[in-house]
């Protein structure tokens, strides 16, 4: 029980900050896998929030359906499964409102601009540290011949 609350510090001290995950969705029919970069507006609890267009595919293919949130770090590498949901609270959408939605969303009362909502149910994360700890250890192991030590790793259900 220790341990997995040490993976759910960890993650959500991975996740922490970061602004730019790519989203990957399902098509409608199922066919294949899109993934597109998005910027975190929010990260509310284990609620990450975006601003995007209801008219666009990261809304349509994410409402009611099973998404993945992903992003690289230097060494540390986080995935994250869970279910998206489309709001089109007024007050939501203003709160989380910057210049930047406005530079490529246009205005906020537009009704095409909604707040998609992924709620993370799961994730797993790789943590290799500092990049020269790594190239350290990635270089003895080639001089050694043994497998070089990855980092921390952990698997979370939230």
């Amino acid at each position: 029980m220790a341990e997995q609350q040490d993976h759910t510090d960890a993650l959500r001290t991975l996740i922490e900050g970061q602004r730019f995950v790519m989203l990957t969705t399902s098509t409608v029919d199922g066919s294949k896998l899109v993934s597109r970069p998005m910027t975190i507006q929010e990260l509310d609890g284990w609620d990450a929030r975006f601003i995007t267009q209801a008219s666009n595919d990261a809304a349509e293919q994410s409402d009611g359906r099973a998404v993945n949130l992903s992003f690289m770090d230097g060494n540390t590498y986080v995935s994250l499964a869970g279910t998206g949901s489309v709001e089109r609270d007024p007050a939501k959408k203003r709160e989380l409102w910057s210049k930047l939605n406005e530079a490529f969303a246009g205005e906020v009362d537009d009704p095409n601009n909604v707040v998609l909502t992924v709620t993370i149910a799961s994730g797993e994360y790789w943590d290799g540290g500092n990049s020269v700890a790594q190239a350290i250890r990635v270089a003895k192991a080639a001089v050694t011949g043994e497998r070089p030590d990855g980092g921390a790793h952990g698997t979370v259900e939230v």
